[in-house]
């Protein structure tokens, strides 16, 4: 067999696969699993962006996928914030050092420190892991119901913005930890 027919043939398969509805409920699960494994992030990126662009000029599409996942991110975050309460802070610090251990999570610790709600919004929307949002966030005393709202909405803003991007500035992608383009990928 010709390769380049195959290569045609599996990108193909792949954008009829992306395309299909439960696609972007997938990826909001695998978001929601990627909460206890973190090593997920760079590989949900693209899986992320190849459903946008699956579906590319439907913008009620792109809207569902950032919803989808942002769901399935929030999903995880309830559950970090279950074990939070079940087996205390530093238990669940101890699984995740490298986390803890960053630049991300004293920089989170001051947006959430001096604005609550909208501090933890405006972290849960940038391009980082959610563990340290979310512990301290917990340690500070937010209520469970508000943090998770604003889990919800800082990361629907995230992946509406990246959906934005992936159709209309591919380029900038990388700074959510795309290293491809994915317009090539189409």
């Amino acid at each position: 067999r010709n390769p380049l027919a195959m290569a045609s043939s599996s990108v193909l398969k792949l954008k009829q696969f992306a395309s299909a509805w439960w696609y972007p409920l997938l990826v909001g699960l695998l978001s929601c699993l990627n909460t206890f494994t973190v090593v997920l992030s760079g590989p949900l990126v693209v899986l992320y962006v190849a459903g946008v662009l699956a579906n590319g000029a439907k913008l009620q599409r792109r809207l569902f996928a950032a919803v989808a996942n942002a769901l399935g991110t929030t999903v995880g975050a309830a559950a970090l914030v279950y074990l939070i309460d079940l087996r205390g802070v530093d238990e669940v610090t101890k699984q995740f050092p490298s986390v803890f251990e960053s630049k991300g999570w004293e920089r989170s610790k001051a947006l959430i420190d001096a604005h609550g709600f909208s501090g933890t919004v405006l972290v849960s929307a940038m391009p980082i892991v959610l563990h340290p949002a979310v512990i301290f966030a917990v340690t500070a005393g937010m209520a469970r119901p508000t943090l998770l709202a604003a889990v919800l909405l800082g990361r629907t803003l995230k992946y509406t913005v990246m959906a934005q991007l992936a159709v209309g500035a591919p380029h900038l992608l990388r700074f959510f930890g795309y290293k491809g383009d994915p317009q090539k990928a189409e």
